[in-house]
């Protein structure tokens, strides 16, 4: 009994991760305070309740975790994947609920998750929460605090609970995954600086592109964290190109490997940039998808050549990066073009990079795995090794590969099954349940389903629940339930 208590509490870097995680958002939840004070706003309090509560719980894990003199295990690293979710989604739907903007705690929970998971899929518009200046700042700030936290995750946790599937093939970065803790903390600080980087280089564009800075701010953090929206009013009341180009750019950047691109900048070289297999199939892909979205479009004569074009390029790139912006109206377009952009949700960007999907690398590892099978058949004695970049990938990495393809699709058709009990369609249900896997919560909106104010409270929940299990990568998850399995036959 003594051994099993001591196997549940001794977890120092779990409540060290947990507490720094905490002090991270109560450090975030002071900014829109001095936004408030800025504005004169009233509601500030609301945000400050909830930041008191973060430092002080992270203080009381970084308490229980001051002694991390070991390594992180799996099981720890999986309980923080799982567990880290819920807690920013507590702790980021508390202002929803204390401005009374939001007063359903269960919607308000909902709203939270799907930001704080990048997921953008909503009850509301982002209109909803223009009553509160600082509460619309705090809206895009969760989300891009969702993508920090899941880059974060990439670079010090991950690696040790599902392997890095394929994280150390494209990039030949300068980060290597360590479970110690000082270097989990210098992994995390140069993660962290890169995506930052990144958010202020989408700033500028924002800017140039000729919003105010309030507003450039806000698209930047939505953009760069993959979160994005249905919610057609953002870009179709501005129709305007240069509006779109540089939220283009912003989706294309948030979809690239964010090593590769720290790698690139201190080598100054863009050829190492693009000599990148991952990096020219993702460029591949969006030029492909925008021509023949376009072509689609055209055909149809929706819009002439110079406008489909526009339209098709960026729907792809949104799509592909899982940002899910719309600037047409792309649930009324072509069952074509509709269908690809369900597909390139499921693609997704780069490994390493804060959107969701499956990720192009692991598409390109299981077809050179097929091509070398096919060899292998016709050739026998042929010794096939699948190579990425010059680099040989382990049996054992592509076995990880393989078993992810399989949970991910097999995930997404049950809980396509257990959506479509609410009474959607077919096609509507798998609009939902690719985008709360995927964290592209438009997919909905190509199949009619923008919104789920009307869902029931099990349907949110289970959204919920499923957005949280396509951000850690399934594996954690399947890792806590083994070991509670196993734990329970144990005492049994």
């Amino acid at each position: 009994m003594k051994k099993s208590s001591r196997s549940v509490w001794e977890l120092e870097l779990f409540w060290l991760l947990m507490g720094r995680v905490s002090e991270i958002m109560g450090g975030a939840l002071l900014i829109p305070v001095a936004d408030g004070l800025f504005w004169h706003e009233t509601d500030i309090w609301a945000f400050l309740v909830p930041s008191v509560l973060a430092f002080a719980l992270g203080g009381a894990f970084c308490y229980l975790g001051r002694h991390p003199l070991r390594q992180l295990n799996v099981w720890e690293g999986a309980l923080f994947m799982v567990l880290v979710w819920p807690v920013l989604s507590v702790f980021g739907m508390m202002p929803y609920v204390l401005t009374g903007v939001i007063r359903d705690p269960l919607t308000a929970l909902f709203e939270s998750v799907a930001a704080v998971t990048t997921t953008g899929l909503s009850c509301y518009t982002y209109q909803d929460f223009a009553a509160t200046h600082s509460l619309m700042l705090w809206h895009s700030l969760l989300n891009w605090l969702g993508g920090l936290n899941f880059i974060l995750i990439l670079t010090t946790v991950l690696p040790q609970v599902s392997g890095c599937f394929g994280l150390t093939l494209s990039a030949r970065q300068s980060i290597f995954f360590s479970p110690l803790w000082n270097k989990m903390a210098s992994s995390a600080w140069q993660g962290f600086r890169i995506y930052a980087g990144l958010t202020i280089f989408s700033f500028v564009l924002f800017l140039l592109a000729g919003l105010m800075p309030f507003d450039a701010i806000m698209g930047a953090l939505v953009t760069l964290s993959s979160s994005g929206t249905a919610d057609p009013g953002l870009f179709m009341q501005y129709d305007l190109w240069p509006l779109e180009l540089a939220t283009g750019v912003s989706m294309v950047l948030a979809s690239l490997n964010p090593l590769l691109c720290w790698k690139s900048w201190q080598r100054r070289s863009l050829c190492f940039f693009l000599r990148d297999t991952e990096m020219q199939v993702y460029l591949l892909l969006l030029l492909a998808g925008g021509a023949l979205i376009a072509l689609n479009l055209s055909h149809h004569g929706l819009y002439d050549s110079v406008t489909g074009l526009r339209y098709g390029f960026f729907q792809a790139a949104s799509f592909l990066s899982t940002c899910g912006f719309v600037s047409a109206p792309c649930w009324e377009w072509p069952p074509f073009s509709r269908l690809l952009l369900f597909v390139f949700v499921f693609i997704g960007g780069c490994i390493g990079s804060a959107g969701g999907g499956i990720k192009v690398i692991r598409f390109l590892v299981l077809l050179r795995m097929a091509l070398a099978e096919v060899r292998h058949t016709l050739h026998p004695h042929m010794v096939v090794s699948i190579k990425v970049d010059g680099l040989a990938v382990p049996a054992k990495v592509v076995g990880r590969i393989l078993s992810f393809f399989f949970l991910f699709l097999s995930i997404f058709a049950l809980s396509s099954l257990v959506i479509a009990l609410s009474g959607l369609s077919m096609m509507q249900s798998m609009g939902v349940a690719a985008g709360c896997l995927t964290s592209a919560g438009s997919t909905a909106a190509l199949f009619g389903q923008g919104n789920l104010a009307w869902a029931p409270y099990w349907l949110k929940l289970f959204c919920a629940f499923l957005m949280v299990l396509g951000r850690i990568e399934i594996f954690s998850f399947f890792v806590l339930l083994d070991r509670g399995f196993r734990s329970l036959g144990k005492n049994w």
